[in-house]
């Protein structure tokens, strides 16, 4: 879940009638005894006591080892904590969940699952019947799971996987998998099928996948698919699926690699056809070691104050702010030095945008003892989306952000962070590479890691690599918002070779110059050295620096600017929701541009620079309360 929230507009129309709900609900949670049980991968937060809560995460931990179990190599640690709240009757969920009760007529779920940047949440009711109350939660955990481990998946694929492990059933000490959902095989046994070439080529925009008419049969389709791929003992015995894995890594082409890995579509069509339409299907079963024994985990009375900060985080990625607030001021209330009420409110703030309190409720966690990798993470963050303002503040983010990942070496947005940091300095470009590589390897799914990791490229002067990263990106970008980031990668890696082409032709004319230069000196006539007319450009080739220095590029929108004719000046550019400030010695020496080149078009004048996209090259200082000497701005 994007932790941004809604505009600040919304944030207020929500708040108002929902003061008396947030009291009662507040004074509800108040009057229970709460408890706390912690297994190896979960945290369950419940009013049900400490069987049921060791339930909970012993029915979690069975599931995770079914992945486990069934692909070995897969990486199933979130890189963050997934918290449970296991709550004991319906009443209890509405107060933790109220927009499902508040429209008249919506269904009220038996759970939910929610993903945030920091941590992943699950609220669900103990007193459920059926096989499986939780189908959904295991679902969209099963996707949490897969998108650790793959970028751009198929998406039959990949829902497929999810419906297949979503099923399961849970018992004891084994689980069934592959388990067909009634309303599913209703759907097979009565829907027409969708032809297989257009099960393989839907993506997230198609109508199979996003029309409600159509999203049942693609669901019970994909489902379908799957379970033949890895339940049939021919499909099994033959590796159709890995076959198909492997062939599709190959080309990025599913329907060329379901060619190569099924054989003839049309007869494999007519294979699925047979299979989708019986009324009978095989399960599996994996044996699980872990045991439904509460005694087994760590379990504790949940002091009030946590649970409140708990409740905060809780709203504040279910988008409900004002029950949000209210439940952080009691955590606080409850308990002045409890970091993590701090870590709620700063993210309440961060949330709206308000980066500087953010900030300094974020230090405040960090100040205490036991504050989460979360708190240094976001103190770090918010002061870089604050503005930094001097080399201090640049340290003590790359301290802030270096303390979350030696506390948390799974949680990618702190690696990526990082790297941006460290490529804006030459001297530590080795480390920004490595820092951009490791968020890609911990989270493949996020197509924005990978779009920094070819800007780091980028900076660090490796072009090459980073144009086939941006060709790769291209290709597997289909939100519209991935889709305008890539292009705009590419343009930038364009302008970039473009710069270094204009840089080197300078160069090559300064060197001109200089050999011009060096041969008047030697001249012995005094007739014949005055008659050599000195280079317009000596004063520039007097004052050039003698060693190389590699010229850096930031992109974003011009916050502000100074627009001193002959005299120092300075420009703000804010990139993805941070500052950076550059200097110049006088806009007369600044080269400005419209497009690609310096004759493409009329730049703007600099009074019309704020708000305006732009390009700045520069090159990056050291010790200064500013990131680097600003040569070019560019627009486009």
């Amino acid at each position: 879940m994007d932790l941004r929230g809604p505009r600040r507009r919304c944030i207020l129309l929500a708040c108002a009638p929902l003061v008396l709900f947030a009291s009662s609900s507040r004074a509800a949670f108040a009057k229970e005894t709460w408890v706390e049980a912690r297994s190896p991968h979960f945290t369950v937060i419940s009013n049900a006591g400490d069987k049921e809560a060791g339930r909970i995460a012993d029915q979690f931990e069975q599931f995770r080892e079914v992945f486990r179990s069934a692909f070995p190599n897969l990486r199933l640690d979130l890189g963050c904590p997934l918290i449970i709240f296991g709550l004991k009757n319906e009443d209890s969920l509405k107060a933790l969940l109220p927009g499902y009760w508040e429209v008249k007529g919506r269904a009220h779920p038996a759970g939910i699952y929610v993903s945030g940047e920091e941590r992943h949440f699950v609220a669900l009711r103990t007193n459920t019947e059926g096989e499986n109350p939780y189908e959904i939660i295991y679902h969209e955990y099963a996707h949490a799971i897969l998108n650790l481990n793959f970028r751009d998946m198929p998406v039959w694929l990949s829902e497929g996987l999810a419906e297949y492990f979503g099923n399961s059933r849970i018992r004891d000490n084994d689980v069934e998998i592959g388990v067909p959902a009634p309303y599913r095989l209703q759907t097979l046994q009565q829907s027409r099928l969708i032809p297989i070439e257009e099960l393989l080529s839907a993506d997230q925009s198609s109508p199979y996948y996003n029309e409600e008419n159509r999203v049942s049969i693609f669901y019970a389709e994909s489902w379908a698919m799957v379970h033949y791929l890895l339940l049939d003992p021919d499909a099994r015995q033959r590796q159709l699926l890995l076959n198909f894995i492997k062939a599709w890594e190959a080309s990025g082409d599913q329907v060329e690699a379901a060619r190569q890995a099924f054989g003839d579509l049309k007869r494999f069509s007519q294979t699925m056809e047979a299979y989708a339409r019986k009324q009978q299907f095989m399960v599996g079963g994996v044996k699980t070691s872990v045991r439904g024994d509460a005694k087994g985990f760590e379990t504790r009375e949940l002091p009030p104050a946590e649970l409140a900060a708990y409740r905060g985080l809780f709203y504040i990625h279910t988008r409900r702010p004002a029950e949000a607030e209210a439940a952080v001021n009691q955590a606080l209330q409850l308990n002045p030095q409890l970091p993590l009420a701090y870590e709620a409110q700063g993210l309440q703030a961060y949330t709206q945008s308000q980066f500087a309190p953010a900030a300094k409720s974020f230090a405040q966690a960090v100040a205490l003892d036991c504050a989460t990798f979360s708190a240094y993470y976001f103190e770090g963050v918010s002061r870089l989306r604050a503005g930094i303002a001097s080399e201090v503040e640049h340290q003590q983010v790359i301290a802030s952000l270096e303390k979350a990942v030696a506390m948390n070496p799974l949680f990618a947005p702190a690696f990526t962070n990082l790297a941006s940091l460290y490529s804006m300095r030459p001297e530590s470009s080795a480390r920004a590479i490595q820092l951009a590589r490791k968020a890609v390897d911990l989270d493949p799914g996020n197509l924005q890691y990978a779009i920094n990791f070819a800007h780091v490229l980028l900076n660090a002067g490796k072009i090459e690599e980073a144009k086939t990263m941006a060709v790769r990106i291209n290709q597997t970008a289909w939100t519209p918002r991935d889709k305008t980031n890539a292009q705009q990668l590419l343009l930038s890696i364009t302008d970039y070779e473009e710069q270094s082409r204009q840089a080197a032709e300078r160069a090559r004319r300064l060197e001109e110059t200089q050999a011009m230069a060096a041969t008047a000196v030697v001249v012995p006539s005094t007739a014949t050295k005055s008659a050599l007319a000195e280079p317009k450009n000596i004063e520039e080739v007097r004052t050039q620096p003698k060693e190389k220095r590699t010229q850096y590029m930031a992109e974003g929108v011009i916050a502000d600017a100074e627009c001193n004719g002959n005299s120092t000046g300075r420009v703000t550019l804010t990139v993805n929701h941070s500052q950076m400030k550059f200097i110049y010695s006088s806009l007369a020496k600044l080269t400005v541009v419209e497009g690609l080149t310096e004759d493409s078009g009329k730049a703007p004048a600099c009074t019309e620079w704020k708000g305006k996209r732009a390009r700045l090259f520069f090159y990056p200082t050291e010790d200064k309360p500013y990131a680097g000497d600003l040569r070019t701005v560019q627009f486009f």
